[in-house]
């Protein structure tokens, strides 16, 4: 369609469709509005340094991001299951004795933190399966959908814009719950790095790695938890804009130029990855395959952790509740 099925000519011929000064005015038969600046990048993308550069160098930062990040993680997590598998194991063959908990349940969750979270879940996995959809149509999981009908197919960008519009609603209103709702902000305060976050990461891995005995005593989010907040945070802002960026082509384009669109192309297909990755290796490790969680971490769902699960994962977090409640005895406790 650019190149006139019946009028093929060389770019470098000025009567050719796609002759430099002729590419608005070709561009513009599908992309209402097409400028000069339009065509700015080329048409048929290949991602090598020669032709494009900076596409190149972009994905290329993205793949080795990736690569050790994801990579960090699963050697984190292969150090931390060892070792708690090996204290569980001790545990249960009467070598060591844990420390006595109680039975209380602890506030973890909210409700209207739980919803926040679960909307944010279900279209983060909307987003991923629609969004890979595309990229591999013709993938075992994705086929089927096409064998029965295109139209099925079609709706699958429909479904993807309005999972990304929900997940960017959720995301404001979460911010608007940071700073004007007293639990909010508290919650802001508590999630925020800081040194100690980095320290209690060396500590842990010379914890897991056997060369130190003493465990770091973490409040009411760790460095891990900390981590996964800000990626998410993160994630949000890079895939939401890219995102916008795709959807409304037709301006970016003019604004961005050709190769600044394939830019926030390139970046969005590769924080997917990223972002998809980074959930299954961190995040769904520390709930579910953890095996001080082991089948799961139910705050997500009931709001609460049992005082064994706080006594083995935000130990200072427990002994402030309990200080608070001893200091104030008359008012209203945190532990539910």
């Amino acid at each position: 369609s650019c190149h006139s099925g019946h009028n093929i000519k060389p770019a470098s011929e000025p009567t050719s469709n796609v002759y430099k000064a002729n590419l608005a005015v070709t561009c513009g038969r599908c992309h209402p509005g097409a400028n000069q600046r339009f065509a700015i990048g080329s048409v048929h993308i290949a991602l090598h340094a020669q032709q494009e550069p900076l596409l190149y160098w972009v994905a290329t930062a993205y793949i080795l991001l990736i690569i050790v990040l994801i990579g960090g993680m699963l050697v984190h997590n292969a150090l931390d299951f060892v070792k708690k598998s090996k204290h569980l194991l001790k545990v249960r063959r009467g070598l060591i004795t844990e420390e006595p908990a109680g039975h209380g349940l602890y506030l973890r969750m909210t409700l209207g933190e739980r919803l926040q979270h679960g909307t944010m879940a279900v279209s983060f996995v909307i987003l991923v399966i629609t969004g890979f959809a595309l990229k591999f149509p013709e993938a075992w999981w994705v086929a089927p959908l096409q064998r029965i009908s295109p139209s099925v197919f079609a709706v699958r960008s429909i479904v993807h814009r309005i999972a990304g519009v929900v997940m960017v609603l959720v995301s404001l209103y979460h911010c608007y719950y940071l700073f004007f709702v007293p639990r909010g902000r508290q919650l802001l305060r508590d999630v925020m790095p800081a040194l100690q976050d980095v320290r209690d990461g060396f500590l842990m891995v010379r914890y897991n790695l056997g060369r130190s005995t003493v465990k770091p005593r973490f409040s009411r989010f760790s460095y891990i938890e900390k981590s996964q907040y800000w990626a998410l945070v993160w994630s949000t802002i890079v895939m939401g804009t890219t995102g916008a960026i795709l959807w409304f082509d037709n301006t970016f384009i003019g604004v961005l130029t050709k190769l600044g669109w394939e830019v926030a192309r390139t970046v969005h297909y590769y924080e997917a990855w990223l972002a998809m990755l980074a959930i299954i290796v961190w995040h769904f490790y520390f709930v579910i395959v953890n095996p001080s969680a082991y089948p799961m971490n139910l705050a997500w769902w009931k709001g609460t952790l049992t005082e064994r699960e706080m006594l083995e994962e935000h130990p200072l977090e427990l002994e402030r509740l309990k200080n608070d409640h001893r200091s104030r005895p008359e008012a209203e406790s945190d532990k539910r």
